[in-house]
């Protein structure tokens, strides 16, 4: 819980500056040199008591191979393998590595976003015929070793609303080009594809997956690579035509993530997506008031359907394992299910021994 008038007040030096971070959490933060370390102590008055050890000493490392030589130096005591792409299968698969290897499942959703608004993404039945030529398992295993599991909704594995009897999304290519043909573009069409040059090689190999599967239904699909600062901006004022990301939970409940792209024009809008059915962006609302747990979950689902099963709004693709090397004497370390930075370090001790 923070102090919400410091919090303000602290304005953008908030999570920069040690002075003006403001929190009651059981670490203080000291110090944050930035893309290469941040340094965090012990809150030994904490209120739900000390950690159990003296602080972390967390570092960024860009290089994927450095993150490896690192961990295998004895320099880190957990490597998180959410971002080291390639090098992440030689650690996974690494023999040596086996013993140190400690995974959870994350409540959260790859997806492809797809703006309603900009033609001819503005007709479901291309965003259908988008929708239903990835083959979205052969991507989960080409790039992810099949660590996970394909999504065909909004809700992941996990989450409170999670309907595992919701329609299969099937891959079939000659329906996909039967569509197209259906809207007018027998010969294809022309589709950019944003990725942020932040992000790693796996997501660029995602895309240029995806490019080559809707090249053969005739889409002429191109992988451009933008800067954050243009990407953010582009994606926040409705302009991305499309772009993969991934959602993972704050809190368990559907409305995470339901309301987060389709409760509001702000949201959908924000995210580019543009949907454009103003009527059940109404019913999400709605939703959220709804008292009757039964209900409130059966409503969510008949609009989970209607948004990606009917509406093809976006491309579900797959939830996935999240995995991390964890060195010799960490002891009380356990990986968070929600969120990219969740984990818990306050039982976390290392005894060097």
């Amino acid at each position: 819980i923070l102090d919400e008038e410091s919090t303000k007040a602290a304005g953008n030096s908030f999570g920069i500056s040690a002075e003006q971070t403001i929190g009651t959490g059981p670490f203080i933060f000291r110090r944050w040199m930035r893309g290469t370390e941040m340094i965090l102590t012990a809150n030994k008055t904490c209120w739900s008591g000390a950690p159990a050890c003296e602080g972390l000493d967390i570092l960024i490392l860009q290089d994927d191979e450095t993150q490896r030589l690192f961990f295998e130096q004895g320099k880190l005591d957990i490597l998180d393998l959410e971002n080291v792409d390639n090098e992440a299968e030689y650690l996974l698969h690494g023999d040596i590595y086996q013993p140190y290897l400690v995974h959870g499942s994350r409540v959260g959703i790859s997806y492809i976003a797809l703006n309603a608004s900009i033609a001819p993404l503005d007709d479901v039945r291309v965003r259908k015929a988008l929708q239903i030529s990835l083959d979205r398992k052969t991507l989960l295993n080409a790039l992810y070793g099949g660590r996970g599991q394909v999504e065909n909704g909004i809700f992941p594995h996990g989450l409170i609303g999670y309907q595992p009897d919701l329609p299969e999304i099937p891959c079939d290519p000659a329906q996909a080009a039967a569509l197209l043909e259906e809207a007018g573009y027998k010969d294809g069409f022309d589709l950019e594809i944003s990725v942020n040059a932040t992000n790693g090689e796996i997501t660029h190999d995602l895309l240029e997956l995806c490019a080559f599967m809707w090249g053969k239904i005739g889409v002429r699909a191109t992988v451009v690579e933008l800067q954050d600062e243009e990407f953010m901006q582009r994606r926040r004022s409705g302009a991305l035509a499309c772009y993969t990301s991934t959602w993972s939970a704050d809190y368990n409940d559907p409305d995470n993530f339901i309301f987060t792209f389709f409760g509001s024009r702000e949201n959908t809008d924000g995210r580019s997506l543009c949907y454009q059915d103003e009527r059940t962006m109404q019913q999400v609302v709605r939703a959220r008031f709804i008292q009757d747990a039964g209900e409130r979950l059966s409503t969510y689902h008949e609009l989970e359907r209607k948004i990606v099963q009917e509406d093809a709004a976006w491309i579900p693709l797959f939830s996935r394992e999240h995995y991390f090397i964890v060195a010799e004497g960490v002891e009380g370390f356990q990986v968070a299910w929600n969120g990219w930075s969740n984990t818990c370090y306050r039982d976390v001790s290392v005894n060097r021994d």
